[in-house]
């Protein structure tokens, strides 16, 4: 393919043929706000991972006094309730999604957030308390990951679609850094009584930053279409774009979104909950969709990766890196390798090379990462960390395993750990997406806990190395599926999407990257640059007449 048609050259001539002015502050202060709650997931992970190795915590909940396979249980049902919870929050917020609004919902979900927080830090050495309150905030955390991708996805011009989504999940991998950091400050400064419930308690402010910031941004154009109230919907979008109502590029986003809602009502018309699932599994184009999103978020949380940031300490350790202090160090600096590489996959690559680009690399990083890591633990499995830095050898292993495990968190940024929010975000019709993201952000969950709780027992099994073996092996599989069934989204409008599904997953790859034509920007009333100023009036007012 010549460069001019590169992907990179297809996005630019894409966003150059879009008004400037709809990347406008206010869109970007919305997605802010919006990408925001992608901390609760993210904090969660980061500062359970070294709450659970504290030692007041496991003396004030009477951890310390079990045995080695009780006590790595314990933390794996500490660690994963949380994640449990979630995949409640993600089916439960689909009933209120559609009904009272996005940024309602979102506040909801805070609620239940706001609750498992305080629950968490005035449990006082109750565990059943503990498991509670990991489980209502969870639902809360589970909330957010359902309604933040889908309204950025649905505010979002079509040319940046993929680096405003990404904001969200790097917002995840933020709240990961704040876990881990905001840990190591407490260390330093609060008494060791304090130091799990200082840090747990403060989750407390991005929560009230986003929640007082949802009340400065707009609601959904799209929820409103939905409600069939397309003046809100208009007045919105205007907000967003800063441009006027009859701006042939309003016009088009509003008319293709009511255009495909209607069209779908037409066809199931008063369709409830279920009608909508039956719709989802009735319809070729639709199962095509929700099977490639099903196997894309299984496939990414068994790659591996947040099992290594759930028990970096412990895996860390594994390559010699002990003591509290070295621990907290590498930990942290672990969460900003995730956090550059989340950012930098948001800005140069999932718009500009693409998603099916940056996740083919991503999961070739990990495999050759995971690869390495299974072959110095089998090496030197058994072996203190003594002798191996007195092996100039397996010093040097050492130290490789490490770089190891912050090259591969760069490749589940770049990969698997953005691809599947953007494409749940994307590719389902506005009639069935509420559902189908609901459900695949519940799966997400569900095999985020299977990992969270099967971690210990398969480092345990598989003498450490064997839990590599097998992360390796679901990457290997990994980039076999998306060489073959995923496509490149970016650019394509939102009412887009239907032709890519037209053909059998199998085949996608055939027409995998788009055209042109498919980057070009939704417009009503839009006149050919070619014409001069006085035939551009006269096509403007007769366009403006027949609307």
């Amino acid at each position: 393919m010549a460069p001019k048609d590169s992907m990179i050259a297809r996005t630019r001539r894409s966003m150059k043929a879009q008004p400037r002015a709809i990347f406008n502050w206010y869109l970007w202060m919305s997605a802010v706000v919006m990408a925001l709650p992608g901390v609760a997931k993210g904090f969660d992970e980061g500062n359970i991972a070294r709450i659970v190795v504290n030692k007041h915590f496991q003396q004030l909940f009477g951890l310390s006094t079990l045995s080695a396979s009780a006590l790595a249980d314990a933390k794996g049902w500490i660690t994963a309730i949380a994640t449990a919870g979630a995949v409640f929050g993600c089916l439960g917020v689909v009933f209120i999604t559609d009904r009272i609004g996005r940024l309602n919902a979102l506040r909801v979900s805070s609620v239940f957030y706001l609750a498992g927080i305080l629950g968490q830090a005035c449990s006082n050495g109750n565990l059943s308390g503990m498991y509670a309150s990991r489980f209502i905030g969870g639902c809360g955390i589970g909330g957010t990951t359902v309604v933040s991708p889908m309204y950025l996805a649905e505010i979002a011009p079509q040319s940046v679609r993929g680096m405003i989504i990404m904001m969200y999940a790097a917002c995840q991998q933020l709240g990961v850094v704040f876990g881990f950091w905001v840990f190591y400050g407490v260390h330093k400064h609060f008494p060791e009584n304090e130091q799990w419930w200082a840090a747990t308690i403060f989750q407390v402010v991005p929560l009230g930053i986003w929640t007082i910031g949802t009340f400065f941004v707009p609601e959904s154009p799209r929820y409103f279409l939905l409600r069939g109230d397309y003046d809100k919907a208009s007045a919105n979008l205007v907000r967003l774009r800063h441009l006027s109502a009859d701006h042939p590029l309003v016009q088009g986003e509003l008319d293709g979104a009511a255009n495909q809602i209607a069209e779908e009502r037409s066809i199931k018309a008063g369709s409830g909950y279920w009608q909508i699932w039956r719709e989802v599994f009735g319809t070729t184009t639709n199962r095509r969709r929700f099977a490639l999103i099903f196997v894309c978020h299984v496939l990414g949380q068994w790659s591996g990766a947040n099992a290594i940031t759930q028990y970096s300490p412990t895996i860390l350790g594994y390559m010699g890196i002990t003591g509290d202090n070295a621990s907290l160090v590498a930990t942290g600096c672990y969460a900003i390798v995730k956090f550059v590489s989340a950012v930098a996959t948001g800005v140069f690559l999932v718009d500009f090379v693409g998603r099916r680009r940056s996740l083919l690399l991503g999961i070739s990083l990990q495999i050759v990462t995971l690869v390495y890591i299974a072959l110095y633990l089998g090496i030197t499995t058994g072996r203190s960390a003594a002798s191996i830095d007195a092996d100039g050898n397996a010093l040097r292993a050492s130290q490789g395993a490490i770089a190891a495990i912050f090259i591969h968190a760069c490749g589940w940024s770049i990969g698997w750990f953005a691809l599947p929010y953007l494409l749940t975000s994307e590719v389902f019709p506005t009639r069935i997406r509420a559902n189908c993201v609901s459900f695949m952000m519940a799966l997400h969950w569900a095999m985020s806990f299977g990992n969270s709780r099967a971690t210990p027992s398969l480092l345990v099994a598989g003498n450490r190395y064997g839990a590599f073996i097998f992360f390796a092996a679901i990457c290997i599989i990994s980039i076999v599926f998306a060489w073959f069934c995923v496509p490149e989204t970016a650019g394509r409008s939102l009412e887009g999407m239907d032709k890519l599904f037209a053909v059998p997953l199998h085949k996608v790859h055939r027409y995998a990257y788009p055209t042109d034509e498919d980057l070009k920007p939704e417009m009503r009333g839009a006149v050919p640059e070619s014409l001069d100023d006085g035939e551009k009036d006269k096509g403007t007012t007769r366009h403006q007449e027949m609307a």
